[in-house]
């Protein structure tokens, strides 16, 4: 299990065990970590666990968060990192993390930052799955279609001609579809309870998707078809 350790002009002031699918720091007393210090927003930051992986977002603080001196608005935790959020330092411990993140959860973090940014170029793992998605899609592969039928306007259609694409709603109850050589697969991102899949959960690994099946995330009931 993972563990945060909270220190302060050198001293260490606690220990914080991630137990849970969603931690959150800030200055809030309903925070799991509350920092009354200056410089910390009410709702600073959070992190998410996801299988053997934990990734911090910063949500939207007045000072930022820094991971090893850097400023980042999403990252992928990896062992002995210090996030930094004012004066206080907190060290994340997870000998699980050493060998780094998993390719799926790398390439949903690149996806992400490259949200409304139209100028923005795939780079590392998901370039390299975009380039074999269309190469994929250029042979001739069926296209998957996600139909929404609750949540949303009954008559839209998603064409999940992308590597990846995220539905539900972030910080709730989130999910990703992602275009692989031999089919689209659901993965969970964050929430504390996974998506839905013709009524069971579909935990915390990839699940296989086939025509005609029902995925509930979020507030939405979508439909999986292939063209």
């Amino acid at each position: 299990m993972a563990k945060l350790i909270v220190s302060q002009n050198g001293e260490i002031t606690g220990n914080h065990f991630l137990d849970a699918s969603s931690f959150t720091i800030g200055s809030g007393p309903d925070n799991d970590l509350c920092l009354n210090v200056q410089g910390v927003s009410r709702l600073h930051a959070r992190i998410t666990s996801v299988g053997n992986d934990d990734i911090l977002d910063d949500l939207g603080s007045t000072n930022g968060t820094l991971v090893n001196g850097q400023s980042v608005t999403r990252h992928i935790l990896q062992n002995d990192d210090v996030i930094e959020i004012a004066d206080v330092q907190i060290r994340y411990r997870n000998h699980k993390a050493i060998d780094g993140p998993s390719f799926d959860r790398t390439m949903i973090i690149q996806a992400s930052a490259m949200e409304g940014d139209a100028s923005a170029q795939p780079v590392g793992a998901y370039a390299l799955a975009t380039a074999k998605n269309e190469r994929r899609l250029r042979a001739g592969a069926r296209i998957g279609l996600i139909r929404v039928f609750s949540g949303s306007p009954s008559s839209k259609e998603i064409e999940l001609s992308r590597v990846l694409h995220t539905f539900g709603i972030p910080g709730k109850q989130l999910a990703v579809i992602n275009a692989r050589p031999h089919g689209y697969f659901i993965t969970h991102v964050e929430g504390k309870k996974p998506a839905r899949l013709n009524g069971k959960s579909i935990g915390l690994q990839p699940q296989l998707l086939t025509p005609n099946d029902v995925i509930e995330v979020g507030a939405e009931k979508l439909l999986f078809l292939l063209k």
